[in-house]
């Protein structure tokens, strides 16, 4: 996966950002997990604060741990993972 720093991100056209995929790292440490622009991350959380702070997205929408957990475990079990 594309590591990039924030102020690379930030200069990635609206279109790009968009798109993106990968792993955004701002200067303070805080980091952000993109594939296709949304915030999303089925093995942990995708977005992690420099003090500890945890966020679960999927597709671009916040969840609690225990969803996140539910989701990847059905993929788990589909065999999509």
């Amino acid at each position: 996966m594309k590591i990039i720093k924030g102020n690379e991100f930030d200069k990635l056209s609206l279109k790009k950002q968009n798109n993106f995929t990968g792993i955004v790292i701002w200067g303070s440490g805080s980091q952000y997990y993109y594939p296709n622009g949304k915030l999303h991350r089925i093995d942990g959380p995708a977005y992690v604060s420099c003090s500890g702070y945890v966020q679960y997205w999927i597709n671009g929408i916040q969840t609690s741990k225990e969803a996140q957990e539910l989701y990847y475990n059905l993929h788990k079990l589909k065999g999509l993972i």
